[in-house]
């Protein structure tokens, strides 16, 4: 089996809900992704998705928070899978107590839920089980900038804990270019999905920290992609975790309903 430098932190496009009862590439990919995880002894996820905002930083603080299905008018049967996800009380008051330290004030959110940017993600790292989760929320306020800044000082507190940083969101995410009518699987994208995946994962790959935060002024289309940049701040987040310096891994792509980009990309220490 070839050895894998430890992972610190993932960026996982989460797709539609329909993700989770769909894998294709990406789903089979993410799953031999947590068989690295559970390799290497991670203990816990600490994740943000783009489907829990708030007016100030949260953190989800209940030992067992409940599954959120917060879509609708999908099949029937999304709404009953419920995969078993335990929270880390524990570890969320300590990266409470960090982020603090940083002068990034978070609350405790006892009663929060997993939304499905985290439990449909889950299910394919995890089919049999795994670690725990604890979940941010993604403040109203929030800039490419805060979010690269919460991501950096979980980054140390996140190895020490053997955890791993995940930001859950999409690296294409606009409604309006969608073709929810026809297959998931389109053959026929806008061509600015190309040239907008292709400019994230080049500057990925330089380690170009700067233009993964200042996007939104230098990607080609950012504003087509992102119309709202809530499904893109969890980049910048978990690149903020990966402390600088990363050796990039590129999971199998694809783009779903015509411009919703599956892309993911796994940030593994510098050896």
């Amino acid at each position: 089996m070839p050895t894998h430098a430890p992972i610190d932190a993932l960026f996982i496009s989460h797709g539609a809900p329909t993700f989770a009862l769909e894998p294709g590439a990406p789903g089979d990919a993410l799953k031999q992704v947590g068989q690295r995880l559970l390799a290497q002894k991670t203990r816990a996820l600490i994740v943000l998705s783009p489907h829990w905002r708030s007016q100030h930083l949260q953190v989800t603080t209940h030992a067992q928070p409940a599954i959120v299905h917060d879509f609708f008018g999908f099949p029937n049967v999304l709404y009953g899978l419920n995969p078993d996800i335990q929270g880390d009380p524990a570890l969320a008051l300590a990266l409470m107590e960090r982020l603090a330290l940083h002068g990034l004030p978070a609350e405790a959110a006892p009663q929060q839920g997993f939304d499905h940017g985290v439990w449909v993600p889950y299910l394919h790292l995890f089919p049999q089980g795994g670690p725990p989760v604890v979940q941010l929320s993604m403040p109203a306020h929030w800039t490419p900038q805060d979010a690269f800044a919460v991501g950096e000082a979980l980054s140390d507190f996140a190895r020490n804990h053997h955890a791993v940083v995940v930001g859950s969101g999409s690296l294409t995410h606009n409604f309006n270019d969608l073709k929810l009518g026809g297959a998931a699987h389109s053959q026929a994208l806008p061509g600015y999905v190309t040239e907008f995946t292709d400019w994230i994962r080049g500057r990925l790959q330089a380690q170009d920290t700067l233009a993964i935060v200042k996007a939104a002024q230098q990607a080609p289309h950012f504003h087509r992609a992102h119309p709202d940049d809530d499904h893109y701040l969890p980049l910048p987040f978990a690149v903020g975790a990966a402390a600088g310096s990363w050796e990039l891994e590129t999971l199998p792509e694809e783009v779903r309903y015509g411009a919703l980009s599956m892309q993911s990309h796994v940030f593994k220490r510098s050896q």
